[in-house]
């Protein structure tokens, strides 16, 4: 295929297709579509109505007692650290690996009727062992799993071009996973393992591209738009995504199909991978996978040692209160004090050691920044405690500070700390 002609059998050809379907297919399509609105429909039901206790059972299950405290603070900086983009595409994806994984076998009768109706050329078919299936499907799912880990790791990072690359490649992932996922049965119908299938589409990625683009276009809107919704919840944006991605995933087989059956020429002609290229290729997937396991793992239990400082006791050491005066200028500016520093006392109750490295208190009253304090990085030992110097240097503004009858209203104080290297976590001290 040209690029003209991938084009033109993406964006014209496939969803055409439609009108090729008979009785059969029709019956295999309404099939497909109930069962994923039931699929989708349990899913999200128990979603909503067992959240708590889903939640306490994933954290009894990965977690120890004592870590269950960070669930809420975890779960706010996954959300608040990604791009919405990037949240809503994983979600949809989440989709169509539940689909793929639950309603497999009536996709295949779903594609193969349509197969037969179109009366595409495709030869014989000779399809894979259960087991040689199962195991080809949990190679995709490893493959997504990696995939999503990565993208995930990049939107941690608070710098504008990881944020730019983790957006690109989660609409890269998720239009190749979508072309991937209904290319597929078709191809595996006729002995096609997903490593030469690969091959094979990598030499013609713009159809495959351009055929997830069209499917997964509408959801991505709707995902854009619900996210915006204030009121709802990620439980309640999740089953909308679902039931709305249901509907083009029922759509997407037969197009999905008429590609496949296109492809096969290409697809017959292509050489299987050479065993040593398959397994250096399955080497770094594995490799890669463990490596974003682990230093999930490590961003996790780092939230852990490090949000211990809310269960510490502070006391304020006022003999070491020392400030210089503001000159004139900053005076007229509105600053009431130029680099003061004071010391605090923290006591570290818990069980743990709490580790710090250099960090900011930012101290902000409505929104409107007042001041910031430079802490320098400290250990305080369990059952121990520390003294720590806070340093506030020139930009505390009291000229912010409009209304005295809301003096006391409406401050905040936070503590932004790194949870790696490059990634910043915001901890919550006082509102």
């Amino acid at each position: 295929m040209t690029l003209t002609q991938q084009l033109h059998e993406a964006f014209y050809k496939a969803p055409l297709s439609l009108a090729k379907m008979k009785k059969n297919s029709f019956q295999w399509m309404a099939v497909y579509l109930s069962l994923g609105i039931v699929v989708f429909g349990v899913f999200t039901w128990l979603l909503i109505s067992n959240e708590a206790t889903i939640k306490n059972l994933l954290l009894d299950h990965f977690f120890p007692k004592s870590w269950h405290q960070i669930s809420e603070q975890l779960a706010a900086f996954l959300f608040e650290t990604q791009a919405k983009i990037v949240i809503g595409n994983m979600i949809i994806g989440g989709s169509l690996v539940l689909a793929s994984m639950v309603l497999f076998p009536i996709k295949e009768k779903y594609s193969a009727a349509f197969e037969k109706d179109a009366q595409f050329n495709n030869g014989e078919s000779r399809e894979f062992p259960l087991w040689q299936q199962a195991w080809e499907e949990t190679k995709l799912f490893l493959f997504y799993l990696t995939a999503q880990l990565i993208i995930l790791w990049l939107g941690y990072y608070a710098y504008n071009w990881t944020k730019i690359l983790s957006i690109s490649l989660s609409y890269l992932f998720l239009f190749f996973t979508f072309g991937i996922d209904f290319i597929a049965p078709t191809l595996q119908r006729h002995r096609t393992s997903y490593t030469l299938m690969l091959k094979a589409l990598l030499k013609k990625p713009v159809v495959v591209f351009s055929f997830g683009i069209i499917y997964s276009l509408p959801v991505i809107v709707t995902s854009r738009y619900i996210f915006t919704v204030e009121t709802l919840s990620l439980v309640e944006i999740i089953g909308i995504l679902f039931f709305t991605n249901i509907l083009f995933l029922t759509l997407a087989v037969p197009a999905g199909t008429r590609i496949a059956s296109m492809l096969m020429p290409e697809v017959k002609r292509t050489l299987a991978p050479l065993k040593q290229t398959k397994i250096k290729g399955y080497t770094a997937m594995a490799l890669l996978l463990v490596l974003m396991l682990f230093l999930h793992g490590r961003l996790v239990a780092s939230l852990h040692y490090k949000s211990q400082i809310l269960k510490a006791n502070y006391t304020i050491d006022w003999s070491s209160f020392d400030y210089q005066v503001p000159t004139i200028s900053q005076l007229f500016q509105g600053n009431a004090l130029s680099n003061l520093s004071i010391d605090m006392v923290i006591d570290n109750p818990t069980e743990y050691d709490i580790v710090i490295e250099a960090s900011q208190i930012f101290i902000t009253k409505n929104e409107l920044s007042i001041a910031t304090v430079d802490l320098n990085g400290f250990e305080i030992p369990s059952k121990e405690n520390r003294r720590v110097t806070l340093k506030i240097d020139s930009s505390t503004n009291i000229n912010r500070l409009e209304n005295v009858n809301d003096l006391l209203e409406g401050w905040r104080v936070d503590l932004q700390f790194e949870l790696w290297p490059g990634i910043p976590f915001t901890l919550n001290l006082a509102h």
